[in-house]
């Protein structure tokens, strides 16, 4: 190819002249079969125009020349079809006035640009100088274009969203809190699909669809949450166990926690638990006595047997531990917490093999007696002895024995036992006496007599009656027993302290004695460190 210019040979396929720089304009060669289809496409196309009133015609030959042009690039690079430059014989060759319905179709003054940039107001001068047909179909074309645009738009919009977790959970939140709940949980699903982590979606539909009476489901949700987070898992549990309260279903609620493998989660909840109690001591066979101590998780009842039978709410409640002393026991308990739940029953079983201590050994042996004795008792190593004297068999809470007693005058009886520092008791050791005293001097109630005027004379009674002055109540001194002193025998008067108001008498610790042959004879009575009996004479 050869430069326009300065006549430089080109390559075809440069667009500018590497010799002189001159722009290379290029024109397509056609197709004879296009050229054709083109001709004979246009030699049946006639177009009717209003020029002045006039008609023109659009010939074929210079239909070709325009179309030529189109395709030929000029300097300034635009492609242009101008109308006025068709002979008005060319436009209306072939074409009969009655094809054309508007003579506005074409302006002739006004070319179509392609190519250049828009320009505002020869666009709005070229569209309203156009026909009315051909106004319509640009604006219908506008039309097309602009709604294909809104519609993508919206449904890119509606996509978006649609993939949008906040837009999913936010749309679900206003309808929530409007009660709208079957909308909310179509949004929350759809939400739990795009981030299937996020817990507060979670808690949020299970509480939409407990409110929109899927009870089962909002159960499942929150099952399905547990994570061993123990953080969150007690979160999920409060949600879970609040409908279960709120059913009356309390029972699941322990069912679920029993099943639960975090401890955290069990200690935070225990209160709904009802676990089987805990024993101190595992089963199995002891030489000492076995203190067995029962507890549950949380607040609420044990009770047990020790027989082997089952346990329920009419059996023996636990308050204390349970002693186990010599024997087999088959120990069974139960928990009940402040729900009502009962928890399984537990049971061990228990051998206790463990020294009995002796019985104790007392003297004077039982008999009659015309002299008082003093009573004795000798207690087993590392025991200690309890008694009673109403004929009752004595146990820890009884008197305990801790020196020589006066014989009771007339008849009595007496029960010891011996206690083990295990607490186990051995058998019981029963003495009976009667003291028949031949007539003497002074009687048994003159005796008190006597103890009772020295008393009111220490000051401190208001009376010989035994009223204080100090407090309510007063001292009675009563004669209970007898002693033998040096080749003397006494009366022994213990002071009481009586409140009169609920009628009990206590024993104060003050023992006096009286001569049964001289009424001046009387004293304090002690014992001394060897355990005998000795008087502090008052009358010296």
């Amino acid at each position: 190819m050869q430069c326009p210019k300065c006549g430089a040979q080109m390559p075809d396929d440069k667009l500018y002249c590497e010799k002189c720089g001159e722009e290379i304009n290029i024109v397509p060669d056609f197709e004879p079969e296009i050229e054709n289809k083109i001709e004979e496409t246009l030699s049946n196309v006639t177009f009717t125009v209003n020029d002045d009133g006039n008609t023109k015609e659009i010939v074929k030959e210079d239909i070709d020349k325009q179309l030529h042009s189109i395709f030929t690039k000029d300097t300034k690079k635009k492609h242009t079809l101008l109308i006025d430059e068709f002979s008005n014989d060319d436009l209306m060759e072939d074409a009969e006035e009655d094809d054309i319905q508007d003579d506005d179709f074409w302006d002739m003054e006004d070319g179509i640009h392609l190519g250049e940039k828009d320009d505002l107001k020869s666009f709005l001068r070229s569209f309203f100088g156009k026909g009315l047909v051909g106004r319509i179909v640009i604006l219908l074309a506008a039309f097309l274009i602009f709604a294909g645009i809104g519609f993508g738009t919206w449904f890119m919009v509606r996509a978006i969203q649609g993939n949008s977790f906040v837009f999913q959970y936010e749309k679900a939140e206003e309808a929530a809190k409007a009660g709208n709940y079957a909308i909310a949980i179509d949004h929350l699903e759809q939400a739990c699909m795009i981030d299937s982590s996020h817990m507060d979606a979670k808690l949020l539909l299970a509480d939409c669809y407990y409110k929109n009476n899927r009870t089962n489901d909002a159960i499942l949700t929150l099952k399905g949450m547990i994570s061993g987070d123990t953080q969150k898992d007690v979160v999920t549990y409060n949600k879970l166990f609040d409908i279960y309260a709120k059913e009356g279903n309390i029972a699941e609620i322990n069912t679920v926690l029993s099943a639960s493998s975090n401890a955290e989660v069990r200690e935070h909840f225990k209160q709904y638990l009802a676990l089987a109690p805990e024993f101190s001591h595992q089963g199995g066979s002891y030489d000492d006595v076995v203190h067995l101590k029962l507890t549950g998780n949380t607040v609420g009842v044990i009770y047990y047997t020790l027989d082997g039978s089952t346990p329920d709410t009419s059996s023996m409640e636990y308050t204390s531990p349970i002693y186990l002393e010599n024997g087999y026991y088959t120990v069974k308990a139960i928990f009940v917490n402040s729900y009502g739940l009962m928890s399984e029953v537990v049971s061990n079983q228990f051998e206790i093999n463990v020294r009995v201590p002796e019985a104790p050994v007392v003297s004077p042996k039982s008999g009659t007696y015309n002299i008082p004795e003093v009573i004795r008792v000798t207690v087993p190593e590392g025991c200690k002895v309890y008694y009673t004297t109403d004929g009752t068999e004595p146990t820890q809470d009884s008197i305990q024995y801790t020196g020589p007693i006066c014989m009771p005058l007339g008849n009595s009886k007496f029960s010891f036992v011996s206690y083990s520092e295990e607490n186990i008791a051995g058998e019981v050791t029963e003495i009976s006496y009667s003291l028949k005293l031949t007539e003497t001097a002074v009687s048994a109630a003159a005796a008190a007599n006597i103890i009772t005027e020295y008393r009111y004379s220490l000051g401190g009674m208001t009376s010989t009656t035994g009223e204080l002055s100090t407090i309510s109540g007063k001292l009675l001194f009563m004669c209970e027993s007898a002693v033998y002193l040096n080749g003397d025998m006494f009366f022994v008067i213990c002071e009481y302290y009586e409140d009169t108001v609920n009628n009990i008498r206590t024993k104060t610790g003050l023992v006096y004695c009286v001569s049964m042959t001289n009424a001046e004879k009387f004293g304090t009575l002690e014992v001394d460190a060897n355990g005998n009996f000795y008087m502090i004479d008052h009358m010296q």
